[in-house]
């Protein structure tokens, strides 16, 4: 299954986020990576699961169902402290009280214990910010043990 992960920068973000049933990308001056994330952003479907990585915490938190499409022509002011771009409505299906952090997620998560994984050291999930709306391959049972850790 597909899971699309997004990287913010502090917990206070994560929970403005949870808090308004909406995520949404830093805007970027550069004009051919804004095209390709807007590219990569209309091919996310409505019903998409997704997750929230703290890179203050260095920690999954907050498994989410995407409910909209994301948003070209909307930038939001009155969330974050700076302006995010691509806004789209999610249902949170946890909070950051619960978070798991990459360690946890090697020895908690199915997939990452699979012989032949090229690098068991790299996120079986990408959150770079460089790599928004792009979504990362699971199994059934990791995304069962993401809820089974983070859903509240």
């Amino acid at each position: 299954m597909k899971i699309y992960g997004f990287a913010s920068d502090s917990l206070t973000n994560i929970w403005a986020g949870i808090g308004s049933g909406q995520w949404a990308v830093g805007s970027s001056k550069n004009e051919s990576f804004s095209k390709g994330r807007l590219t990569k952003a209309q091919k996310m479907p409505i019903g998409a699961f997704g997750i929230l990585y703290c890179t203050e915490t260095t920690a999954y938190t907050t498994p989410f169902v995407v409910y909209s499409k994301p948003d070209p022509q909307q930038t939001v002011t009155n969330i974050w402290s700076e302006p995010w771009v691509l806004p789209f409505s999610i249902k949170p299906l946890g909070n950051p009280t619960r978070s798991m952090s990459v360690e946890q997620a090697k020895l908690l998560l199915p997939s990452m214990h699979e012989t032949g994984r090229s690098d068991p050291r790299k996120h079986l999930i990408t959150v770079q910010g460089n790599f928004a709306f792009q979504a990362s391959e699971i199994s059934d049972a990791d995304w069962s043990a993401l809820i089974e850790n983070l859903a509240i």
